[in-house]
């Protein structure tokens, strides 16, 4: 028979055991484009949405979507046609508007941020020689403060017209809002597999881009930026992205004062015993 502060240790320990393996995957931000927009008349080539979903500790999340030829965007998006259930949450976010460009191509290469145009990107995994851009044609570029999180992942929908598919894309990040750009080696030109719609839409093909895990150099950062781009394709065609989500794991709580409480307990329990 185990002794009583014996089965006090191991039932403490079971508690403890519980609390750390206890997280699971939070909405950290989502963008759904449930509003019209209109491009700005003195920035017509990017435009900054807020999430419709916000978790983030400063409240900032911002997804940025760019394209040189201010002619290829349209006004309000186009019309999502299929709704999104959220693994993380359970949410389920009725069909709205997307991002929308009406021409894939022909963007140019005048991305800023903060008014810099000019960029390091490392395009393999810390091995590669550095280029200047991020192949900038349909270009997403988000910004959210990750503190509290780790094991960041997004995903996304995306609709494009069968025979000029948008058929795969990159992801580039850094922190700490300056530096160097990375793309880890497997995130580039991440594959696309479409489907027809289950409601009739003969004209266009709708892609589920599965969850992208993202590096684990941004758990806890409160500046990572993320830039989705180079969606390669065979013609040139538009290009809708919907139910844009990004989740993570919250960061555990500290256990050591719950370990020293759990030693002084136990102590306590010896003394009397004695």
């Amino acid at each position: 028979m185990l002794r009583p502060l014996t089965c006090f240790a191991a039932s403490l320990t079971i508690a403890l055991i519980s609390l750390s393996t206890a997280n699971a995957d939070d909405v950290v931000a989502f963008w759904g484009w449930t509003n019209d927009y209109d491009f700005s008349a003195t920035a017509p080539t990017k435009m900054d949405f807020a999430g419709d979903v916000d978790n983030t500790v400063a409240g900032d999340a911002n997804l940025q979507i760019f394209l040189g030829d201010a002619a290829n965007f349209d006004h309000n998006g186009g019309g999502g046609f299929v709704s999104y259930t959220s693994a993380a949450s359970g949410i389920t976010y009725d069909p709205t508007r997307t991002a929308k460009w009406d021409d894939l191509k022909g963007g140019g290469d005048d991305f800023d941020i903060g008014g810099n145009s000019s960029f390091m990107v490392d395009k393999n995994d810390g091995a590669g020689a550095l280029a200047d851009d991020f192949g900038n044609d349909a270009l997403m570029y988000l910004t959210i403060d990750g503190s509290g999180y780790q094991d960041f992942q997004f995903r996304f929908d995306i609709e494009s017209t069968p025979g000029d598919l948008a058929e795969s894309f990159d992801v580039f990040y850094r922190v700490g809002g300056n530096g160097t750009w990375f793309r880890d080696t497997a995130q580039n030109n991440i594959p696309l597999s479409y489907m027809d719609y289950p409601t009739a839409d003969p004209e266009n093909q709708f892609a589920d881009s599965g969850f992208i895990s993202l590096n684990s150099m941004l758990n806890n950062q409160s500046q990572i930026e993320i830039i989705v781009s180079d969606f390669a394709e065979f013609g040139n065609s538009e290009l809708e992205i919907d139910n844009f989500e990004i989740t993570a794991v919250a960061v555990p709580e500290p256990t050591s004062g719950v370990l020293l409480i759990v030693l002084a307990t136990a102590g306590l329990v010896q003394r009397r015993r004695k």
